[in-house]
């Protein structure tokens, strides 16, 4: 099973991105309803950063979402997703949630969201573009 979206980077497209999400995992049979609300806020939050923190929400930009789905996995690729900082990436995927908000650190609970949901995070440049790219494991 195969969906993709491209949307531009304006962040008044977030309602129309978890509603065209939804209804996509709503056909997902290995999915419950808690696995689907958790992938959609994953990738909900990966899109929002890529649209406020990677593109500066320039709605002259846009972002392509790409989910392949098979009976062992999901697989979600972002590209065009802007700039990203690996180090405070890794900083922040390493830090437990208590931590952050102990330390009262501003930012970075959506990316550690990411990060407890998805089984496989990656951000990679090539060719001039910037990708993201989550795994699901099922079963």
């Amino acid at each position: 099973m195969k969906a993709n979206l491209t949307t531009i980077c304006n962040i008044d497209t977030q309602e129309e991105i978890r509603a065209f999400l939804n209804k996509f995992f709503r056909g997902v049979e290995d999915l419950n309803d808690q696995k689907r609300n958790q992938i959609v806020l994953a990738i909900d939050e990966a899109i929002a950063n890529a649209i406020i923190h990677g593109n500066d929400n320039d709605d002259q930009k846009s972002i392509q979402l790409d989910i392949d789905i098979n009976s062992k996995r999901i697989h979600i690729e972002l590209s065009d997703i802007g700039l990203f900082d690996e180090i405070m990436n890794n900083d922040k995927k390493d830090k437990h949630l208590k931590e952050v908000i102990k330390d009262k650190q501003k930012g970075g609970l959506g990316l550690k969201l990411i990060y407890s949901i998805m089984d496989v995070v990656c951000f990679y440049t090539q060719n001039n573009k910037s990708y993201c790219l989550m795994v699901k494991l099922l079963k």
